[in-house]
């Protein structure tokens, strides 16, 4: 599914600058850069640089009428100066279409951009693309469908030394719309994605897209037509759009990496890495020298495993497909998914060996809530497969997963028109809901929990490995740098067309500790832990997670503020973490911010993480909030004391 930018824009009373001051920007940008810079010619053949954040949970933000950019951004992340505690999203992907930065001015979404800064969202990836009418090229390669949805004038030449004020070649279209975006977003923007889903193979009938080699019209051995897929033009164009964006981001952003859109077939990738850019044929010649692999750092995929053939194989001996409808089955779709490019990129030379290995971001995923055409689909599956798939793509290096979609369609929508994409969502319909009244999905409550709980660490194999799991468990240990540990695990599932699944686990030595406590996927939601009865754990098809509350800090590295509330306890646990040194306050407070309780009062603390509890025996039933105070800056988190 492709993303739209939020159209709030278009309509709101945001200035943009003058074609004028973009000119006097693009000039200071361009004398401003040493021209060393302007020299450099290795590519991702070459180099790819480190990528070492454990950022990692982000959102596809979606186009929702009445909410702004910002407003969706912090309903992902969380702000508390709002009172929003969001889903513990730690980024983003938003896009800065062509076409809308050249009707609104390129520095339209600076502000948006500064604002998802300034409430922690970090490492962005951005795609780009999208020509204005004027910007498009004109030539038809597809009499029945339409122009080209490419730039025009891409194999103008890239740079041309600065003849018209900007080291670009102004007569290249898309070069001189990626420098001008680029140069104004650069802090903002830790992946640059080159186009969302270009191999989007809309009007492929007859399958050429998933055929395998030696068949008719498939796209390995053929290169795609240009009528079956999104581009609407020759694969080596999409190459150009590769190697113009590489060259230009590598110039003015050094740092910044450069991924493919989001792909769904590894048969258009090795389209593109089997080509150059030469428009006659994708031959390799002194002026297109290198496959199209040599112009990204990062591959973006996209995985619905529900629709991609993850959940079933054809049996000839009954002539019909087995069916593995399952979340198991569904999350190892998303490591089968990347494991299928994987094997295209190394046939190339990506191994470490002969060319670095890429990077890898998974930017939309997921399944709906509702069975639709005799698919997968439940909400106890979509909640499973969430946290499920979120494991599995830490376990497998994917950098960043990003879920689609940050809310479900309208009501009107899932009832005229309900497709499985209309029922994936973090939120249920933001339409006519009030500004941050919106509801959780059952998914959105066990992407909430994932994200809080695991938010900062990264995947332990090591740990994992000596956990001995059984071929009836899975699942593995996150740890962080302070040396502290969760462990999620589940029963896997193997039944058609159910979650329901049994397995006993037996807590090694490292594990087997009185103090141990349970969550369940409702914790974002309620808080709530119980107590490890017995080193025996009784698992299901629902993952569970399990943590010392008193000496793991549950509260994301990004997050101020937590709350554990043990089941059948009058005593709930404030866990907090303090960047730099001082004063603070804690309170218990109402909904109209009256206090009920002072927890602490003036406590002089150093940086680090603390926890603090309080009774809550004689506060009557409601919801209240933590308050933390410390040199002005307050700190809200929402308690439901039942």
């Amino acid at each position: 599914m492709s993303l739209y930018v939020n159209l709030y824009a278009l309509y709101g009373s945001k200035k943009h600058i003058s074609k004028m001051s973009i000119k006097s920007l693009i000039l200071f940008l361009a004398f401003s850069i040493p021209a060393f810079v302007f020299s450099q010619t290795k590519t991702a053949n070459d180099y790819v640089p480190p990528y070492q954040s454990e950022v990692f949970f982000g959102t596809n933000m979606g186009y929702f009428p009445g909410w702004t950019d910002e407003d969706l951004a912090t309903i992902s992340k969380g702000d508390p100066s709002k009172g929003v505690e969001g889903i513990g999203s730690e980024t983003l992907r938003p896009a800065l279409f062509g076409h809308f930065l050249e009707q609104w001015g390129y520095d339209a979404r600076i502000a948006a951009f500064k604002y998802y800064q300034s409430i922690g969202i970090q490492d962005i990836v951005c795609f780009i693309g999208e020509p204005s009418k004027e910007q498009r090229e004109t030539k038809v390669y597809c009499p029945d469908v339409g122009p080209s949805n490419h730039y025009r004038n891409l194999y103008e030449p890239i740079w041309d030394d600065g003849q018209n004020g900007t080291p670009v070649n102004e007569g290249n279209d898309f070069a001189l719309y990626v420098y001008k975006t680029v140069s104004l977003y650069k802090d903002y923007v830790k992946i640059w994605e080159i186009w969302n889903e270009p191999d989007l193979a809309d009007r492929d009938f007859k399958g050429h897209s998933l055929a395998p080699p030696g068949t008719s019209g498939n796209w390995w051995d053929n290169n795609p037509d240009p009528c079956e897929y999104k581009m609407r033009a020759p694969v080596f164009h999409y190459i150009r759009t590769l190697r113009i964006a590489y060259e230009v981001i590598k110039k003015i952003h050094p740092e910044g990496l450069v991924a493919t859109g989001g792909v769904g077939y590894p048969s258009f990738i090795d389209a593109v890495c089997r080509n150059t850019d030469n428009p006659e044929n994708g031959s390799a010649n002194k002026d297109y020298p290198l496959g199209g692999g040599a112009y990204f750092d990062v591959l973006s995929f996209h995985c619905y495993p529900h629709i991609d053939g993850s959940l079933k194989k054809w049996n000839m001996s009954k002539f019909k497909h087995d069916l593995f409808r399952h979340t198991d089955k569904a999350a190892q779709g998303v490591v089968d998914a990347k494991n299928r490019f994987e094997t295209v990129l190394k046939r190339h030379g990506y191994n470490e060996k002969q060319f670095p290995e890429k990077h890898w971001i998974l930017t939309e995923v997921n399944i709906p809530r509702i069975p639709l055409n005799n698919q997968l689909g439940s909400d106890e599956a979509q909640r499973n497969f969430i946290i499920k798939s979120m494991i599995m793509s830490k376990r497998e290096n994917i950098k960043q997963y990003h879920i689609y979609n940050l809310a479900e369609a309208s009501p009107h929508d899932m009832q005229v028109n309900l497709t499985e994409f209309n029922a994936m969502g973090v939120y249920s319909s933001l339409l006519d809901v009030p500004k941050y009244q919106m509801k959780l999905t059952d998914g959105g409550v066990a992407y909430k929990t994932t994200a809080q709980l695991l938010g900062g660490m990264y995947f332990d194999h090591d740990k994992t490995a000596a956990l001995h799991l059984s071929e009836k468990i899975d699942g593995g240990v996150f740890s962080d740098n302070l040396g502290r540990s969760i462990l999620v695990i589940w029963a896997r599932t193997s039944i058609d067309n159910s979650e329901e699944a049994n397995a006993t686990f037996t807590l090694n030595d490292e594990w087997n500790r009185k103090d141990l406590v349970v969550a369940n996927w409702e914790y974002g939601k309620t808080k709530k832990v119980s107590q490890a009865k017995s080193n025996e754990i009784e698992l299901t098809g629902s993952p569970i997670f399990l943590f010392e509350p008193e000496t793991k800090n549950i509260v994301s590295p990004n997050k101020t503020l937590d709350i554990v509330q043990m089941v059948n306890s009058p005593e709930v646990t404030v866990i907090y973490n303090i960047n730099n040194g001082g004063f603070i306050d804690i309170d218990l407070i109402n909904k109209s911010g009256k206090r009920i309780k002072r927890i602490l009062d003036q406590k002089e603390v150093s940086s680090g993480a603390y926890n603090v509890q309080f009774s809550k025996k004689s506060i009557s039933p409601g919801v209240y909030f933590v308050r933390l105070i410390k040199a002005g800056d307050i700190h809200l988190e929402k308690i439901v004391i039942q």
